[in-house]
């Protein structure tokens, strides 16, 4: 892989709560011309290197117990961003337990997620919509639906990040094991 394509490690919420997001990342994307996408929390961004090696160290990440376990991910309701990547979203509390996997993802990987401050969130929307449209849709009754929910992300994926989301893809993921 070119050294110079673009990566970032995504959280994944499995079972139903996931179905809900994709359902209405598909729908909102449908509405508004945008891409649709793999619901996530991007865990860390702009990582760059060798992909290959960075999905090699990605099967060497392991938590403060040894293995890896899901992690809640609880929704504080919807936000607006200024951003293409962040246009819908709804903002996820920065627990501990996300806290500490970033940090163990950054010593994992050799990442210095240094590019922004870590603010936890799952987009619903990407594009560059004006203001007044963005916050029609953060009050959507459908956005508001989830704007609550407790997910669990029960898995952590490479993306290979670079050009068109929809030329995006996953290239490894480790499986976060209950207990």
């Amino acid at each position: 892989m070119a050294h110079e394509t673009a990566f970032a490690l995504w959280l994944i919420p499995g079972g139903a709560p996931a179905a809900r997001l994709e359902e209405l990342i598909e729908a909102l994307a449908r509405e508004t011309g945008g891409p649709a996408f793999a619901p996530h929390l991007t865990l860390l961004g702009g990582l760059r290197g060798d992909g290959g090696a960075l999905a090699a160290k990605l099967g060497g990440l392991r938590g403060d117990g040894g293995a890896l376990r899901p992690v809640a991910l609880e929704a504080r309701g919807p936000a607006t961003g200024s951003t293409r990547h962040q246009c819908v979203f709804l903002d996820v509390t920065p627990s501990e337990p996300l806290t500490a996997l970033r940090r163990a993802a950054e010593a994992a990987l050799g990442a210095n997620a240094n590019e922004a401050p870590f603010r936890p969130h799952v987009s619903l929307v990407y594009g560059e919509l004006p203001a007044a449209r963005r916050k029609e849709l953060a009050a959507d009754p459908r956005v508001l639906a989830l704007a609550h929910e407790v997910w669990w992300a029960d898995r952590i994926e490479l993306w290979a990040v670079a050009g068109q989301t929809e030329r995006w893809r996953c290239l490894e993921g480790v499986a976060l094991e209950r207990r």
